[in-house]
Parts: structure tokens; C-alpha cells; sequence
């Protein structure tokens, strides 16, 4: 029986303690190895580059937001809680930018992550992306580290709604902006869609006749999409449950990720402190490389689907 297949793509592993393969058999016999050693006990950490192949940017790739657009500036928690105008202008780019963010459908990564778990070698996984698409391909577990997009929540009561109904009263409130947004489904243009769910407009588009609705139950508060934006903090009960996830694990594999926010990066500091081995997946440096048992230079695409794939065949030739 065919148990590994190589394919033309050569991944680069990076630590002083290992060897260099040649091909892609074997990573996967030393990833099958590391979850084998981990006994269901592992957790992963991803970031955007999971989701890329899904159609959502990330921030630091080749084709990363700030790198198509070097004046690319995310919105910070101070602007949207601050003042109006910014408020309406990101309702309005996220109102045109929901819509793409909702069809997304899980990618091979993702689903390879589901058939990881269900194969009993994945326990958790903590996710820094707000797409939700890790949910949508069933894997379990998972805690959303800078939140979702699929939510809203009042800023002053903190009640809770989901971002399609607020899409709906969205739509009724700026009849414009709907017929707008008709027109360009309507010839299926897609805009560039950004990591925080809205999207790129000109520069001199106007966004004074926007209109957003206060909560609806208290009346007076606004409603904020449920992600950590940037200068924003992290719920103290996320860190918890974050922290508890790194204890109760074995080692980690950190897949998709620069880990050049902190939030991410204090985990896998964390673990590293423990004496628990990390294993990092990505297409590019990472903050934590030195912190590293085994880096494999590869877009996740590249390889997850494989090493899900190989590991699968190589259980089944096992029994």
C-alpha cells in the first residue's frame, strides 16, 4: 500500500538540533512522530495564514494587506469608541465587506485540522483569526483568541446579537448603501476584502450618510463587532482559558503564524518556559523561531492536507 507520497514542493526545516530532509516525507514522518509522542495532548495555535487560501488576507504575507498597501492603517479601539465618523466609516466598509466574509468557506488546512482531532491527536486549538471558518469545518475546542466577526455586542450593556441581523438592520437603515452593494454583487465584483472584515474604498469616498443603530436593548449603547481591534485588550477570561489550554498541553504547533502580536507569542513563550516543545509551520520568520524544536518553511496549504492525508493511510496500513 502507497503510504507517503512526495510531492515537487521542497520545504526548508530550520533548527540547529535537526537535520535537513530532502523532501516532504520526511516532515510528515516527523510530524506523525511529534503527534504520536503528544498522545492527544496537543495544541495548536493559528493565525491568518490559515485562512488565506480561503480568500481572506493576512497582514505580513507575500500578498498581506501591508504589503499591497504600505499606508494601510487598521482602525484602533480608541477611533471606533471615540468618535462617529469613524465609526461610520468602518460600519460602511464592513456592511460591503460582510457579505464575502460570510460565503468563506473552510479551506484544506482547516479541514485537515478536523481529521487531525477526529484522529485523536489534536486537543485544542486556540485561533488568532476572526473568520470563524475553523467552526464552519467542524473541528471542536476552539478558543477564538481575538474574537469573531459572526458577533456584535453592545459597548455599554454588552448585549449580543449576531453580525447577520445586524446586517439586516444595516440594510434598512441605508437603503444607498444596500442598492450599492446590489449593484456589486450584481456584476460580481469582489472588493478587496481586509482582515478585519471590511474592505478597501477610494480614498475619497464619503461615509457621512452611514447610519448604525444603537442596542437594542438599552438604548443608548452602540454596537462594536466582537474582535480585538488594535490598542484593544484581550478579555481577562479569554487569558485564562488561553493560559490553562498551554498547561494542560504537551507541546504546541504553531501553523500560519508570525506570532508578532504579543497575545500569541507570550503563549508559546510560555510553553517554551515549561519545557514543552513547539513545532512552527509558516511561509516566513517568525517571532518565535528561536523558541523552536522544529521549523518547517512552508505555506500550511502545502503540507497540512498532505500530512493529514499520510498520517490517515499510515493508520489504516498500521492495523
Amino acid at each position: 500500500m502507497r503510504i507517503f507520497v512526495p510531492i515537487k514542493i521542497v520545504p526548508t526545516i530550520v533548527n540547529s538540533n535537526v537535520i535537513k530532509p530532502s523532501s516532504n516525507i520526511e516532515v510528515i514522518q516527523r510530524i506523525y512522530n511529534f503527534f504520536k509522542a503528544n498522545n492527544g495532548k496537543l495544541l495548536i495555535l493559528t493565525g491568518a495564514g490559515v485562512s488565506t487560501d480561503s480568500g481572506i488576507p493576512d497582514y505580513r504575507g507575500p500578498q498581506g494587506t501591508y504589503v499591497i498597501n504600505k499606508n494601510y492603517k487598521p482602525i484602533f479601539y480608541h477611533e471606533f469608541a471615540g468618535q462617529h465618523r469613524f465609526r461610520q466609516r468602518y460600519w460602511a466598509r464592513s456592511f460591503l465587506g460582510w457579505p464575502p466574509v460570510q460565503k468563506t468557506k473552510p479551506n484544506s488546512s482547516h479541514i485537515a485540522f478536523t481529521q487531525l482531532q477526529s484522529l485523536g491527536y489534536i486537543q485544542n486549538i486556540i485561533t488568532q483569526n476572526v473568520d470563524g471558518l475553523h467552526q464552519k469545518a467542524g473541528t471542536k475546542n476552539i478558543l477564538e483568541l481575538h474574537g469573531t466577526l459572526h458577533e456584535v455586542h453592545c459597548m455599554q450593556c454588552g448585549h449580543i446579537q449576531k453580525r447577520s441581523n445586524y446586517q439586516d438592520i444595516l440594510n434598512e437603515l441605508n437603503p444607498e448603501w444596500k442598492e450599492f452593494l446590489n449593484q456589486i454583487e450584481s456584476f460580481k465584483i469582489k472588493p478587496k476584502v481586509r482582515p478585519d472584515g471590511d474592505v478597501d474604498l477610494p480614498s475619497n469616498t464619503s461615509y457621512e450618510t452611514f447610519r448604525y443603530p444603537s442596542c437594542d436593548q438599552c438604548k443608548k449603547g452602540i454596537y462594536k463587532p466582537s474582535i480585538i481591534f488594535f490598542g484593544e485588550n484581550i478579555k481577562s477570561s479569554v487569558k485564562l482559558i488561553a493560559s490553562d489550554m498551554v498547561k494542560d498541553c504537551s507541546a504546541i504547533m504553531v501553523v500560519g503564524s508570525s506570532l508578532v502580536t504579543y497575545s500569541a507569542f507570550r503563549l508559546i513563550k510560555s510553553a517554551h518556559d515549561s519545557g514543552k516543545n513547539i513545532v512552527i509551520i509558516n511561509s516566513g520568520e517568525t517571532r518565535g523561531d528561536n523558541l523552536a524544536w522544529l521549523k518547517i518553511e512552508m505555506l500550511c496549504g502545502d503540507i497540512l492536507p498532505l500530512i493529514s492525508q499520510q498520517i490517515t493511510e499510515l493508520i489504516d496500513f498500521q492495523k
